[in-house]
């Protein structure tokens, strides 16, 4: 196409383009560069696509998850034949791939491209031998905290690594959150009460049986006060432990929302009790709706986003009164529905969450500083990061 002669090629791969950070991040990063470079996004399979990215030279490969192990082994092979074609076709120049599966199709397709895997989730660095082959290949690893980074240098040996912070789209938000919400959460903000507001999929990872249980800890002092969870999945076993803990009308589980800020604004803070994060988006959106967090000290993404100096933070069974939220100590224990057993931890998650909620200075500091933070993960600081690594890296 004549108006991309001249532009760097860069190949950008993701296994989906659904619900999930990953897949966000990716197509942002697609729309982002499109009117600077000649971009090819790749996907292993477009069903239940949800992000935009019209604009962007699209190719699925129609490739999609398969079962068994010499499915998958074909379905790789098959992957990575048709993206090396694609690669000597449009001479890439720069391939980018995001989550474990894409990288591994990414460094196997090597043509002349400078082979960019991108890591976007702490659990991907438990598959020791897949995390081997791909940073032995790849001519750099990115990463989306830099917690991650050292760890995984320290580990595998990357070539080459450096972090990029996933991307908040803050105008959209603050856009979004002026929205009215659907009618029929209407009974639920009208009733009186401060509310606490987390977002995440019905995964374990996710904890949030530990938020109900820290939520109904504050209510006997707050007995006003609700909780409200945003996320796709079967939330029913822990509608029935609101419903044990004496708090069943008092918890709102929305569902996913196409519009879940406007849900944030009428929110009063925002917790986060995960066992583990890769970069959670989900706390710099809400710092971006303007809510104070408070967060447990997960590996990884909390501190980094939370404190400036977050190495400071390295005790995750202390809590932290960080430059722009709460860090309380992590959880301990395997998961836990029985609503009689409330750990030490939980009981102090919900003391720092009630201090937040009655500290007036607290509450207002913490509220400014989350907003200026956000300020710092905008799209145009991601871009100009990305350029900048684009640039190095297609001039080797």
């Amino acid at each position: 196409m004549a108006e991309n002669q001249g532009r760097k090629r860069v190949m950008l791969i993701v296994p989906m383009l659904d619900q999930g950070g990953l897949e966000r991040v990716c197509a942002a990063t697609a729309q982002l560069l499109k009117t600077e470079y000649e971009v090819h996004l790749v996907v292993f399979n477009t069903a239940g696509m949800i992000y935009d990215v019209s604009g962007v030279d699209l190719t699925d490969l129609n490739l999609g998850a398969v079962e068994g192990k010499i499915g998958k082994l074909i379905n790789v092979q098959k992957r990575v034949r048709r993206v090396r074609q694609l690669k000597k076709k449009w001479d890439i120049q720069l391939s980018y791939s995001f989550g474990p599966t894409a990288n591994l199709v990414n460094v196997l397709s090597k043509y002349h491209d400078f082979i960019w895997a991108g890591i976007r989730g702490y659990g991907a660095l438990s598959d020791k031998r897949s995390m081997k082959l791909v940073c032995r290949l790849a001519d750099r690893v990115i990463s989306c905290t830099k917690v991650m980074e050292q760890e995984i240098c320290m580990q595998f040996a990357p070539r080459q690594s450096a972090v990029l912070y996933n991307p908040c789209d803050l105008a959209q938000i603050q856009t979004l959150a002026a929205q009215e919400t659907s009618k029929e959460f209407d009974s639920f903000f009208e009733r009186e009460g401060k509310i606490v507001v987390s977002m995440g999929r019905a995964h374990e990872v996710k904890g949030f049986w530990h938020l109900l249980k820290a939520v109904s800890l504050v209510k006997k002092e707050l007995s006003s006060l609700k909780l409200m969870i945003i996320g796709a999945g079967d939330y029913s076993e822990y509608k029935t432990l609101a419903e044990q803990l004496g708090m069943g009308e008092d918890v709102l589980f929305t569902g996913v929302q196409t519009n879940p800020f406007a849900l944030l604004a009428r929110s009063d803070v925002y917790a986060l009790t995960s066992e583990s994060e890769g970069f959670p988006n989900a706390l710099i959106e809400a710092m971006a709706a303007g809510l104070p967090c408070i967060s447990v000290n997960c590996l990884t993404g909390p501190a980094e986003i939370l404190h400036n100096e977050y190495q400071q933070c390295a005790d995750r069974n202390k809590t932290y009164y960080a430059d722009y939220g709460v860090l309380t100590g992590i959880f301990h224990g395997s998961k836990d529905m029985n609503p009689a057993n409330i750990t030490e931890e939980e009981k102090s998650f919900a003391q720092e969450l009630k201090k937040l909620l009655t500290d007036d200075k607290q509450y207002q500091c913490c509220k400014d500083a989350a907003k200026g933070r956000a300020q710092q993960f905008s799209m145009e600081n991601y871009l100009k990061e990305l350029k900048k690594l684009i640039e190095t890296d297609t001039a080797q």
